[in-house]
């Protein structure tokens, strides 16, 4: 009943201020969803990989702040490449956000490969931001509602595919120009690292 209620006030606000898809107009482009790295672990929806998600050109594209760095040390499944060296560490109290992208009008999830090395009872923040129109306002009224827009994702030491993180009732908010994911470590002692980020741009199952 109380997800049956939040869909319908989720319809309602999107009701009151449309929707519309992320613009390509702006320089950027759209993602092809065209692999499935997760089917390994039951998750069949095609994915595009998130521009330099596997930080294979360092952190150009990324914003890091508070110690979060391109390391070398590659996810262990290589699910983007069997070539491929590096990921992202997240120490305590820092953040890592994507470079903008365009999406499509009904955009399902995101999923990552994570390990925390640090306190176990650490999790990682990872934020969906909406970028123009009136993203911010709807992104906000999100939050009050429960939705999905922000995530926390535990890990252990071994790498391993993060749980979906959905967005706003799978449908962007009217004039959106684009979104950016962004990853915060807690400052209780987490030490996550980051690697292979993917978006299911077209709401898949």
């Amino acid at each position: 009943m109380r997800r049956s209620l939040k869909a319908l006030l989720v319809v309602g606000v999107v009701a009151l201020f449309g929707a519309g898809p992320a613009s390509a107009g702006l320089g950027l482009a759209c993602p092809d969803a065209t692999t499935n790295p997760f089917a390994p672990w039951g998750d069949y929806a095609k994915y595009a990989f998130v521009p330099n998600g596997g930080f294979e050109s360092g952190a150009t594209g990324w914003t890091l702040t508070g110690g979060s760095r391109v390391v070398s040390g590659n996810e262990s499944f290589y699910v983007h490449g069997k070539s491929e060296r590096y990921s992202l560490a997240l120490p305590q109290g820092s953040t890592a956000t994507t470079a903008p992208m365009c999406i499509s009008l009904f955009s399902g999830k995101m999923r990552f490969f994570t390990a925390n090395s640090g306190a176990k009872s650490a999790r990682v923040k990872v934020q969906v931001l909406y970028n123009g129109g009136v993203g911010s306002l709807l992104g906000t009224v999100g939050k009050l509602l429960g939705l999905s827009e922000i995530g926390y994702v535990s890990a252990g030491s071994a790498w391993q595919p993060s749980p979906a993180i959905g967005m706003l009732g799978g449908t962007l908010p009217l004039l959106t120009s684009s979104v950016q994911f962004r990853f915060s470590a807690p400052y209780d002692g987490g030490a996550f690292r980051i690697d292979d980020v993917y978006l299911d741009p077209f709401l898949s199952r």
